[in-house]
């Protein structure tokens, strides 16, 4: 028996330790790896462990609540923040309002079907990886990992073009698409302030502007946590959200941007995320993702 462990120790050490990763993974998967999106028919258990390695997270780390860390806000050049605050009103025009020539029709949201999401891209953070992953738009492009933010948009390497890890410039510049869908916000809760984030969020929305022009591009409200949660957490709060929410919607112009807000359909009348859509007061459940799908197919809007 001793001489059949030697010589197997190392397929043995394999075994233990594939048991270990996947129950770590099994154990945390509604608390420390909860932000992570995986279907365990395909993908095992492990999977989880190995991608909280790569982001640093590790099965003793805590809840999906530790892992929201603050993030050192990034300075951005003038010239990519519009200048004028808010509240402020634009300077006055030269043209008169009798002169000034009627602009493009305002468009409205439509019904649309899962065809609509051909030449979709979804760009975003843990929530928008578990539309990814359970909301059944397998038609449409995800550019989305747990723990992504605003300030580190443009620098990491997290877009999968053709088996490669490449930025999210470098993925944009491989293909045209012609609905952007962005959402993202949660993670910068409590670094700097709402201006500071909305200065980022607003460079960002030029950017994805200029390197798909054809596009529409729809930005999406902050998704709210439950009571629980906004009732007791300083950072990760409610009126935290509806402060940038209400600047994420000014950006919309009717015409080649919109702000549509999921929170519509997943909140309850005090405006709360609701506790039976939540396992961890931040994310949905599995199963609730097709509510954000069908409040989706009910906001399209055709060229």
């Amino acid at each position: 028996m001793k001489s059949f462990f030697h010589k197997y120790k190392f397929i043995l050490f394999l075994a233990v330790f594939w048991v270990a990763m996947s129950l770590a993974g099994f154990l945390g998967q509604n608390t420390v790896y909860a932000g992570y999106s995986v279907d365990v028919r395909t993908t095992p258990y492990f999977v989880l462990v190995l991608q909280g390695i790569h982001d640093h997270i590790f099965p003793w780390s805590g809840s999906a609540d530790d892992n929201l860390e603050p993030i050192a806000v990034q300075q951005y050049p003038k010239e990519h923040i519009r200048m004028t605050e808010p509240g402020q009103e634009a300077a006055p025009s030269d043209i008169s309002e009798q002169e000034a020539e009627p602009g493009p029709e305002k468009r409205t949201f439509q019904e649309v079907g899962d065809d609509y999401f051909d030449d979709a891209v979804f760009i975003g953070d843990s929530r928008t990886a578990g539309l990814n992953m359970y909301g059944g738009l397998d038609n449409a492009t995800f550019y989305a990992t747990v723990g992504m933010n605003v300030y580190d948009l443009w620098e990491d390497s997290f877009c999968d073009v053709d088996g490669e890890k490449v930025t999210l410039e470098e993925a944009l510049l491989a293909r045209s698409f012609k609905k952007v869908y962005f959402q993202i916000g949660i993670n910068e809760m409590g670094t700097g302030t709402v201006d500071s984030f909305m200065q980022a969020y607003e460079s960002s929305v030029q950017k994805l502007r200029s390197l798909q022009p054809d596009a529409i591009i729809f930005v999406q409200g902050i998704m709210r946590v439950a009571k629980e949660k906004s009732d007791n957490d300083a950072i990760y709060n409610n009126e935290g959200i509806d402060a940038r929410n209400e600047r994420i919607a000014a950006l919309a112009d009717g015409e080649t941007i919109f702000y549509i807000d999921v929170n519509e359909v997943v909140c309850d009348e005090d405006g709360n995320l609701k506790q039976e859509l939540t396992f961890d007061n931040l994310h949905l459940y599995a199963t609730n993702y097709d509510i954000w799908v069908d409040y989706l197919k009910h906001r399209g809007i055709i060229l």
